[in-house]
């Protein structure tokens, strides 16, 4: 049985009352706040609480899009601002892209998308004073209570609030992100077969807002799921530059439905069972591989370099010097001891252990191997049985 939510204009209204503006922009985005409406209504079995937890969500972001409108209004000058030479970590999930994302995101001549800016992007964050700013302060805290609350987040994934993390709440903006939060499936299939070309402009666009009091204007972006779309995000960042990272997807396919399922309330992960997650979460990556590779091939090689897993984590100062290499820029002696500081402090299985396997997400080895058969042996990774967890 379906429940129902707000409707579009009856959410908006909301956001308006709260901010005392009505400008939401071009309508983009409201083929997704409808679909997405939808969806939570006909396939999430949320509990009051959380039911209201995902309005909540909906009129924060619509609150957002206000904001930012104004802003811009504001300051007219900024729609024009440069974005020099920005570079996407990608690849399927759980394949070293938050690692590798932490560690480049401590050189200054990267600009890194943090979590507590995408949630709240105006006012822009000041360089001067964004150690102390509030929505700085009250995602640490989160991050202290989460972790306090449930040890095995930190096992699972490297929570940095100055670190560059996925774009769910920018690309959420336009109701058009990935939203692997909610188990949203029908969301999630019309995503993947999407125009993300408008989407991703209005994305450059938050980034002028977001860069225009706290420089520099080299973007560092992370995350998995721009491999779905990687054509249309290069329509908004022509000089946008691909690091590839790869694993098995016999690891990555079951460690990654184990952490999504990790993100729903436990009485929706009991109602939907893990082997429905596992097959939701397979046929979502199976398809995203193959919309990579296709545009992959029409992008030509140069704006992609792969990183493999087991050379990262093996030699993780000699990847960093390929990627540099890559990226025309220098590594200097002091970015090689922070990196090193930092691998001392994050290796793999420093804040424990990810448990789960395979097959209490409906998943086989072998299924997992034949079906990606065309990936593995595309980039050459190394496929072995299901081993270690991580």
């Amino acid at each position: 049985m379906t429940v129902e939510y707000p409707s579009a204009k009856e959410l908006m209204d909301r956001a308006s009352e709260q901010t005392g503006l009505d400008d939401f922009g071009e309508p983009t985005f409201l083929e997704g706040l409808d679909v997405m409406r939808e969806s939570l209504a006909a396939d999430v079995p949320y509990g009051p609480a959380d039911r209201e937890k995902a309005i909540n969500l909906i009129v924060r972001r619509l609150a957002n899009r206000l904001q930012i409108e104004a802003w811009f209004a504001a300051h007219p000058g900024a729609e024009n601002a440069p974005i020099e030479n920005p570079i996407s970590i990608v690849g399927l999930p759980r394949t070293g892209t938050t690692a590798l994302g932490n560690m480049l995101s401590l050189e200054p001549q990267f600009r890194s998308l943090r979590a507590w800016e995408q949630e709240q992007p105006c006012p822009p964050p000041r360089l001067e004073d964004e150690e102390r700013d509030p929505r700085r302060v009250a995602y640490v805290t989160m991050v202290e209570n989460l972790l306090r609350d449930d040890p095995e987040q930190a096992a699972m994934h490297l929570w940095d609030a100055d670190a560059s993390v996925e774009d769910t709440e920018v690309l959420g903006l336009e109701f058009r992100s990935q939203q692997m939060t909610m188990p949203i499936w029908r969301y999630h299939d019309w995503w993947r077969k999407g125009d993300m070309r408008p989407t991703f402009a209005y994305h450059a666009r938050v980034a002028r807002l977001l860069q225009s009091s706290r420089p520099p204007n080299r973007w560092l972006f992370k995350a998995p799921h721009h491999k779905f779309h990687l054509d249309h995000m290069v329509d908004a960042y022509p000089d946008i530059r691909f690091v590839f990272t790869h694993r098995d997807p016999v690891k990555s396919v079951p460690s990654y439905a184990s952490f999504v399922a990790s993100l729903y309330p436990p009485e929706v992960v009991a109602k939907i069972g893990k082997e429905k997650i596992g097959r939701e979460i397979h046929s979502h990556l199976l398809t995203g591989m193959h919309q990579a590779m296709a545009a992959r091939e029409k992008l030509g090689p140069d704006r992609f370099l792969d990183v493999h897993h087991a050379d990262f984590v093996a030699r993780p100062m000699e990847e960093l010097e390929r990627i540099y290499d890559w990226l025309g820029m220098e590594l200097t002696n002091a970015m090689r001891q922070r990196f090193e500081t930092w691998r001392e402090e994050n290796h793999s299985g420093a804040h424990g252990a990810h448990r789960y396997t395979a097959e209490e997400y409906g998943m086989s080895p072998e299924q997992l191997r034949e079906d990606f058969d065309f990936y593995i042996r595309a980039l050459d990774i190394p496929s072995r049985r299901l081993g270690a967890h991580a």
